[in-house]
């Protein structure tokens, strides 16, 4: 079912809604074009630098020795690699390409990590700080009001390992050693294009 009452969740239904309506219209008995939607967890991983993103916030937090601030700390979130629902991507366009996925199943896909993985924000962070042997920093705002944002978010990715052949292959623990070597490594101005394949073949292992 679509929604969401914050602006996140509700920016995200208005876009799938907006799909099913082109899709219900033009593509949906269309044999040249192939159409779909895919949603991904909360992705960590290297490269990412964008503003107001957890990880990427603490790690500038960490090299500059700041303290680092918690919006919603017991927020629970499907946390997963930045390979995993690539992987899934591109497994969703070759069967779209190759005309291989079921054209009474509707288009629309989730590739999120296994429930294990939902943690909450803190609890995160915290096994960052555990793998960086680092002391833990952390302030949490108090009585924030700015926004409304969800205490719980999941996927639920049955349809894409049914249908799909897909599944997470990463735990919660090598999806953060993975993030954190990457961005130790970019930080200390070491090879980073050497490391990205190396952490790419040790996923293609699974």
């Amino acid at each position: 079912m679509l929604g969401g009452f914050d602006n996140y969740s509700a920016s995200k239904a208005s876009a799938e809604i907006l799909f099913h309506s082109y899709f219900n219209s033009f593509f949906k008995n269309n044999k040249k074009i192939s159409a779909a939607t895919a949603r991904a967890g909360n992705v960590i991983g290297g490269g990412d630098f964008k503003d107001n993103r957890i990880i990427p916030d603490f790690f500038r937090a960490i090299s500059k020795n700041k303290t680092m601030i918690l919006r919603n700390p017991n927020a629970t979130r499907p946390w997963q690699h930045v390979l995993e629902p690539l992987s899934g991507y591109l497994k969703l366009g070759s069967l779209l390409l190759n005309r291989k996925i079921n054209l009474n199943i509707y288009p629309s896909w989730n590739f999120g990590p296994h429930k294990v993985n939902c943690k909450k924000v803190g609890e995160v962070i915290t096994l960052f700080y555990s793998f960086l042997s680092i002391k833990k920093k952390i302030k949490i705002l108090k009585n924030n009001k700015k926004m409304s944002e969800a205490n719980f978010l999941s996927l639920n990715i049955e349809k894409a390992k049914k249908e799909l052949d897909w599944r997470p292959r990463l735990t919660l623990k090598q999806s953060v050693k993975f993030t954190a070597e990457w961005y130790q490594s970019f930080y200390l101005k070491n090879d980073l294009e050497d490391l990205t394949h190396n952490q790419i073949e040790y996923f293609n292992k699974y």
